[in-house]
This record gives C-alpha cells, structure tokens and sequence, in this order.
C-alpha cells in the first residue's frame, strides 16, 4: 500500500505539482481512506521525501556503478560528473520533482538535506575530485572545489532542462568545462 501510494503521489505532483495535491484527493487517487495515508505517512512532505530519497537512490547507484568503472581518477570524475547531469537530462520529470516542487519550504528541504545517508552519498563526485586532484588539496579546498562541482553540474541540468530555447552548448562540453575549471589550481 505503502508503494501505491507513492506511485500515486508521483504521478499526481508530475501532473499537477506537489502545491496542488491534498492528502484528500491523494486518498481518493490511490483508492483508500485518507486515514489510511495517515497510516502510511505523516504528511504530504513525508511522501515528497520517500519520493525524493528513491531518486537518489537511482541517481547515485547509477553514480557508483560508473565510478566503479573507471579505473584513471580523472576519467573518473568527468564519468561521474557527466552521469550527473545525464540523470537529470534523462529524468526531466524527477528534476522538477526534486529541484522545482512549489509549496516546499526551505526547513521541508533542510530535513531531507540533514539526513546522513542521502548527504552521504554524494561523496562519489567529492571521492572522484580528490582522486583527480591527487591528495593535493586540503579539506577546505576540496570542500570549496566539491561544492563548486555540484553547483556547477546542477546549474548545467537546470538551464539545460528550464531554458531548453537557449542553443547552449553541447551537455559534454559543459560537463568538461567545468571539471577542468575545477581541476585548475590558480597560480
């Protein structure tokens, strides 16, 4: 029931976003009482958040699985990295999903952000720039250069998927771009 419910949610904020969908109208959809969504979740936000996490969960098995697959770190990265972006790419609909729900508060995110084992996942793309940059950064470069990354990569889905009229370059170019700014130490 737990999983009905969740594919019924999803395909109700795909269609008409997370704002819009009352746990009444969820209840119906899904062809059970709202006391029994109750049952299964707490709140609306609960479901977003079981959403979002099997999102992850995709996004970084996927991750892993090309990590693990290339053996020189740099390749590594840029593997990674481009896998990055493709997920989105490939899931425009789990892009909105996640970055572009309207209704979701930032302590909403703040939550979903604070818990360990979905943070502790994007170590892959942190992992894949310290072996590309071969031990020699410190921690607060490699923090600094793995944010920078991240917001790099989700910048380039964004604008790729939001401003899709724009002829922007080609996602591999952009990928590469910014993994060899990353990579750059200024002199």
């Amino acid at each position: 029931m737990r999983r009905h419910i969740a594919d019924c949610a999803l395909r109700l904020f795909q269609e008409d976003g997370y704002d819009a969908v009352s746990m009444r109208r969820l209840a119906s959809e899904a062809g059970c009482t709202v006391m029994t969504l109750y049952r299964y979740f707490d709140r609306k936000i609960d479901i977003l958040r079981a959403l979002w996490t099997e999102v992850f969960a995709e996004l970084f098995d996927r991750l892993d699985r090309v990590a693990a697959g290339e053996a020189d770190p740099t390749h590594r990265l840029l593997a990674v990295s481009q896998g990055y972006v493709d997920f989105w790419l490939e899931r425009r609909e789990h892009y909105f999903l996640v970055f572009m729900s309207s209704g979701v508060t930032q302590s909403d995110v703040s939550v979903f952000v604070g818990d360990d084992g979905v943070v502790s996942r994007f170590n892959v793309l942190r992992e894949s720039l310290a072996g590309a940059l071969d031990g020699r950064p410190g921690e607060a470069e490699l923090k600094l250069k793995s944010e920078l990354l991240l917001c790099a990569l989700n910048g380039i889905a964004h604008n790729l998927i939001t401003i899709s009229a724009y002829p922007w370059s080609e996602p591999q170019a952009l990928v590469r771009a910014a993994v060899t700014a990353v990579l750059t130490r200024p002199e």
